[in-house]
């Protein structure tokens, strides 16, 4: 290891390197990166499988035919080859060790956002429990994965460059719902849903409904487009001019004239790929709460 080396891995963070193994920390292997949407390695799976062993391990009941599931997650697990498989009923199998090497194997194996719909239909489930899903955000954060877990329901798996964008998005959704936008949140959910699909054109528009719900919503003429909303909120003065019209240069790209239809989005050679449907999502997100935040100080009214 030559001194340049020693040097740069002193330079990282004092977090990083508490939560480092001797080698990583004494620089003589690579501290762990923060991984790339869509990246899943063998690492994040094996410990996303062992978050499910650890509670079906103790959810097992023994009958005359063999173990199954406890009640709630023998609840959850039919649901999901119901209403997720759509596995006819007289072919569903949950005996215990059926559902265990089915879940393993998924998991293991599935691309990621496969995995990514098995744990958050768990997730979402209201017979699942709540430390599963507290331990879940523990690997997803401590694996570095690219993605962040909601805090509010329903629970919802968003797709982040950085901890702190994750978090940024988090916090805006959970704002709005607190605040009783709901609509606005469920745009929100959706865009994110709709990037872990790679369904990038349609992030992008749900993306926008977000900012659309709550400038219409707020717009003191209850305005029908956002163009419209944008301006009736900025006559009083609150909103910087520029600041107006950058936002409806940002999101004019998508609407056409009526603000109903996206029609740029809805051509198959359509430019609008990964990059754009995230950074979409963060800057709808965040103008999403800032809006409501202006709002509520008595500066948009």
């Amino acid at each position: 290891m030559s001194l340049s080396d020693n040097n740069q891995s002193c330079t990282r963070s004092d977090r990083e390197l508490r939560n480092a193994s001797f080698s990583q920390a004494q620089g003589y292997e690579d501290l762990p990166r923060q991984l790339k949407l869509e990246e899943l390695p063998e690492q994040a799976r094996v410990h996303i499988w062992n978050v499910f062993y650890v509670y079906l391990e103790d959810a097992v009941e023994s009958h005359v035919d063999g173990d199954y599931p406890t009640q709630e997650w023998a609840t959850i697990m039919r649901h999901f080859y119901l209403w997720h498989d759509f596995v006819p009923l007289d072919e569903l199998d949950i005996r215990y060790n059926v559902v265990l090497r089915d879940l393993k194997n998924r998991i293991l194996r599935l691309p990621f956002n496969q995995v990514f719909d098995l744990i958050q239909f768990v997730m979402r489930h209201s017979e699942c429990p709540d430390q599963f899903t507290i331990f879940m955000k523990k690997v997803f954060k401590r694996c570095r994965l690219a993605y962040t877990i909601t805090k509010d329901q329903p629970v919802t798996i968003i797709p982040s460059i950085t901890n702190a964008e994750g978090e940024s998005i988090v916090t805006s959704i959970d704002e709005l719902t607190t605040a009783g936008l709901a609509g606005s949140a469920s745009h929100l959910r959706k865009s994110a849903e709709r990037i872990n699909n790679s369904e990038w054109a349609d992030s992008v528009r749900e993306s926008i409904h977000a900012v659309e719900s709550v400038a219409r919503q707020i717009a003191p003429d209850k305005s029908h487009t956002l163009a419209q909303a944008l301006k009736s909120i900025g006559t009083g003065g609150s909103l910087h001019p520029a600041l107006i019209e950058a936002c409806k240069r940002l999101y004019g790209y998508t609407s056409d004239e009526e603000g109903i239809r996206h029609a740029m989005l809805d051509r198959k050679d359509s430019s609008v790929g990964k990059d754009e449907a995230i950074f979409m999502l963060g800057a709808c997100a965040s103008f999403a709460s800032y809006l409501w935040r202006k709002r509520e100080a008595g500066e948009t009214s």
